[in-house]
């Protein structure tokens, strides 16, 4: 995640960053984290991570039924770009096909035809 808070710190006068809290992958194997059953403990858990993580950007929290996880194939982790309502850049699934550097070289080569 630091990785991304780089990246996010680096091109935040590009663009807004924003993560989505979604199910946990792993509860329990990393830092105790429990997979939530509430919404109000995944809000918990999402604010958690922030303030763990020192984001300084939003993060949004999905619904207990994972409609956003759901709809963007977002499980485990996945990286989007979405502009004015369109997917622009889809990554590939985490853990296997997710890739920042992919990410910096999209936004790279946005950013330098803005």
């Amino acid at each position: 995640m630091q990785v991304f808070c780089d990246l996010a710190d680096q091109y935040k006068e590009s663009m807004d960053f924003a993560a989505v809290y979604i199910a946990e992958a792993h509860p329990l194997e990393f830092k105790g984290i429990n997979q939530a059953t509430s919404c109000s403990e995944r809000m918990q858990a999402a604010a958690d991570m922030k303030a763990n993580c020192n984001m300084e950007f939003p993060i949004l929290v999905d619904m207990m039924d994972n409609s956003v996880s759901l709809r963007y194939a977002a499980f485990p982790e996945r990286l989007y770009v979405v502009l004015d309502g369109t997917v622009v850049y889809a990554g590939g699934a985490g853990p296997f096909f997710y890739s920042i550097k992919e990410l910096e070289g999209f936004i790279q080569n946005y950013t330098s035809n803005i």
